[in-house]
């Protein structure tokens, strides 16, 4: 594991205690289930640039606490099971 993939792993975003790395897992899956794999899709309904949801989805940007809750409540409004 590297530097990054461990910073990933141990750097909490949110009072949940949701990892960096489970953050960018639960928008993918939220991208896959609930978008039809479309970060542009992802984007609109959370109200981000494209690039950005790339970003977070490939690694280059910190995820954080407001786009985790937003992905958790995107999901619970559409019934799609992420965590």
């Amino acid at each position: 594991m590297g530097d990054n993939e461990l910073q990933d792993a141990t750097n909490q975003v949110d009072d949940q205690g949701t990892s960096e790395a489970e953050g960018r897992a639960l928008l993918k899956r939220l991208r896959d289930s609930g978008f039809d794999d479309s970060d542009g899709k992802l984007a609109l309904a959370l109200g981000r640039p494209v690039e950005e949801v790339q970003g977070w989805t490939g690694g280059a940007e910190p995820v954080d606490d407001d786009v985790v809750m937003k992905a958790r409540g995107i999901a619970k409004e559409r019934r799609i099971e992420i965590e």
